[in-house]
């Protein structure tokens, strides 16, 4: 028995295992094979939506002679993400077999993307916002943007916690940690990234949310906003004059989930209170839980007097059950929210408007989810302040050609689905790469479940029309 010495005894030692798996022999072999075959999908997307290009015009880096342009480096860190890196060193994902999968686009080493990010100031961070809305109004042509004449706007704050020291903005937040505190927007029919902003992590998740819905209104393509209507919907922290105002000024409806204000409190009391209030059953998952809706006025006050109004206030009861945790709210079993809307009753009965600003805890929360967890937005990885936001908003281009693929030539089943899944179906699957009469063949394993979807999808994307 040929085995080697434990340290201490902790059992009996046997001549092997009695279960053993395959007996396998490991060799080198001249063979080239990629593990992100996925490259051969984003890539032709990426040249139909043309980003370096539209990057090189931006000025998005200046170069010397011989050096990557911006558009290089921008689309290099988007491929890194998409193929499920995490940091600028994972550019390595697209070397060897699968650089050849790129083409034509040179592959910046870590030390350029490193520099291209650190060396970031306002100005790159905003032409990246401008590469990024360019590139969501060619993918909306395209027919990857939202259907049915709406479009919803939701912008929330998120917490991104920092490690190491002196990472500009990163302060504590209110959970005790040191982070930073961007803003997400999101279009809350496709889930994709409007824009992103980022802040220090002790900024309130209300400050400046005015300006950044206008940002986020901004990015929708003037063809869609010309024939849909807009609809901005908010948490608690939007309950404030500067975001009613923008709402107005871009002729959109808001909703905002009403805090807990003596004014708003005494109005949903009042409402409850009154015998002759009529409660109409919700819609969807809260149907089925015995929620009831009704609604009433609420005075939004403001310290001038051009800043106050009267708000439609849709409020929704819901039993509470054995177990739950009491709030001083309560009445008679019931637990009750509040939603403020400028959206009179003439146009929407109030079940269809709180159903329909209820799920903000859908797509839009489910979009912040995948950024952090699936598309790097779940660090900072430089010192630099606006280095760190233009790494943001290459994760959410990148997140958004993930959704555009799936939209646009994958099976419909993985139109929401996990980037994990997304993954190990499409981008990290293992081929190989052959030269055979002067093409490029990338040869999938026939035991590869998705893989007749793969060369579907693949067909689909070279169906779109390419941009100059």
């Amino acid at each position: 028995m040929n085995t080697t010495a434990t340290l201490f005894d902790v059992g009996e030692i046997i001549v092997g295992p009695r279960r053993a798996s395959a007996a396998v022999t490991p060799t080198v072999t001249d063979e080239e094979v990629t593990g992100v075959a996925g490259a051969a999908l984003w890539g032709p997307l990426l040249d139909r939506l043309n980003v370096v290009d539209v990057a090189d015009r931006r000025g998005l880096r200046p170069i010397g002679p011989g050096g990557y342009s911006g558009g290089e480096c921008y689309r290099a860190l988007v491929e890194v993400l998409l193929a499920g890196g995490d940091f600028l060193s994972d550019r390595s994902l697209l070397d060897g077999a699968t650089q050849r999968l790129r083409g034509a686009h040179r592959l910046p080493s870590h030390t350029t993307l490193w520099r291209f990010c650190a060396g970031a100031d306002l100005g790159r961070a905003q032409k990246a916002a401008a590469i990024n809305r360019t590139m969501l109004e060619r993918a909306w042509a395209m027919g990857a943007g939202p259907t049915g004449g709406l479009v919803t706007i939701d912008p929330d704050a998120t917490l991104v916690d920092t490690y190491g020291p002196g990472k500009e903005g990163s302060t504590f937040t209110y959970r005790g940690e040191t982070g930073l505190s961007p803003l997400i927007g999101v279009c809350g029919e496709t889930g994709d990234v409007l824009a992103v902003r980022a802040r220090g992590g002790n900024a309130h998740p209300g400050r400046a949310l005015g300006g950044f819905i206008r940002e986020c209104a901004a990015a929708i393509p003037a063809a869609v906003r010309e024939t849909s209507n807009l609809w901005v919907r908010v948490d608690s922290a939007g309950y404030q004059h500067q975001v009613f105002a923008a709402a107005d000024a871009l002729g959109a409806v808001f909703t905002v989930s009403a805090p807990n204000k003596s004014t708003v409190r005494a109005a949903v009391m009042a409402l409850a209170a009154n015998p002759h209030t009529v409660w109409r059953a919700a819609l969807n998952a809260e149907a089925g839980r015995g929620s009831q809706i009704a609604e009433t006025t609420v005075d939004f006050g403001g310290r001038l007097k051009s800043t106050r109004r009267t708000l439609r206030l849709i409020v929704r009861r819901q039993p509470t059950a054995a177990g739950d945790q009491l709030s001083f709210d309560d009445l008679d079993g019931w637990r009750f929210h509040a939603v403020a809307t400028n959206l009179p009753a003439l146009f929407a009965p109030a079940e269809m408007v709180e159903a329909h600003h209820r799920r903000r805890g859908g797509i839009p929360e489910d979009t912040i989810r995948q950024l952090k967890e699936d598309f790097g937005l779940d660090h900072a990885p430089l010192q630099n302040f606006f280095g760190n936001w233009l790494w943001w908003r290459t994760a959410a281009l990148a997140h958004n050609v993930a959704g555009w693929l799936r939209r646009l030539a994958l099976p419909r089943e993985f139109r929401r689905c996990r980037g994990k899944r997304l993954r190990l179906a499409f981008f990290n699957v293992a081929a190989r790469v052959v030269t055979h009469a002067r093409q490029l063949w990338l040869r999938l394993p026939r035991s590869h479940a998705w893989a007749d979807a793969f060369i579907e999808a693949l067909t689909r994307i070279r169906r779109l029309p390419a941009y100059a």
